[in-house]
């Protein structure tokens, strides 16, 4: 499913999208409609999200302010707008698109299908790329090839201990204490590691099962990594303690 929220401080502005969104009759989920930007940047950040659609001009706060203070931002953003004027400045914020209100049912047809061609492209690309596994033997690569700001880092699966997004970037933590920064997303990183044994317990952390030194509930739940991590477990991923005992009962 592809998840949307939509944020516009104008009521009849979201409740426009969302009908039109639901004609389309697509594998689109709307997660969330706002018209308070505050209440919307709570959300945000506390659900993983594919695509949002962000008004400009709001009381409190507008949407470029918004993006702002979203770290980091893993999804895709379409603005909506009465005014031409934002346009460039919008792209600055690398928007797929740009949507002049009134928005009409063709352009917003025409936008979504547009946004889902290039996401089948993009992801095939990274998918091909991430994929790549110097040992072809097993299902699940030991090694993998990920690209840096200089060329390309060959990694050991089972030496990273943890994965720390940074923005459009991934910060590697190697059982080494060694650190690498890669040119993908974590969403991106993610998808390629053997999920049995690396977890997403935070928006911004993925974990090895392997190399947690310990577990705490209290206080919202840590996890404590052997390299010194302390990593926050997000109230949406309260269940994944019990998956991760059980992914550590997996190793020697």
């Amino acid at each position: 499913m592809i998840k949307i929220v939509i944020l516009d401080d104008e009521k009849h502005c979201t409740e426009i999208l969302e009908t039109l969104i639901g004609k389309m009759q697509r594998n689109y989920e709307i997660l969330g409609v706002f018209n308070d930007p505050i209440k919307a940047l709570s959300f945000i950040n506390e659900y993983e999200i594919d695509l949002l659609f962000l008004d400009i001009q709001m009381p409190k706060m507008n949407g470029f302010k918004l993006l702002d203070r979203i770290s980091p931002i893993e999804f895709d953003v379409i603005f909506t707008t009465a005014y031409d004027q934002y346009a460039i400045r919008a792209f600055e914020y690398s928007a797929f698109h740009y949507l002049l209100k009134p928005i009409t049912e063709k352009s917003l047809v025409q936008c979504l299908l547009s946004w889902e061609q290039r996401k089948r492209k993009v992801n095939a690309e990274q998918w091909g790329l991430l994929r790549k596994a110097v040992d072809q033997e097993t299902t699940s690569p030991s090694k993998i090839a990920l690209p840096t700001g200089t060329g390309f880092e060959i990694m050991k699966v089972d030496e990273i201990v943890r994965c720390q997004s940074e923005n459009n970037y991934t910060s590697f933590v190697f059982e080494d204490g060694t650190r690498t920064l890669v040119c993908r997303t974590l969403k991106d990183v993610e998808r390629i590691l053997p999920e049995e044994y690396f977890l997403r317990i935070h928006q911004s952390h993925l974990i090895n099962a392997k190399f947690v030194k310990s577990i705490n509930r209290q206080s919202g739940g840590t996890i404590f990594m052997v390299d010194g991590g302390e990593i926050p477990i997000s109230r949406q991923k309260k269940n994944y303690i019990d998956k991760l005992l059980a992914s550590m009962l997996k190793f020697d």
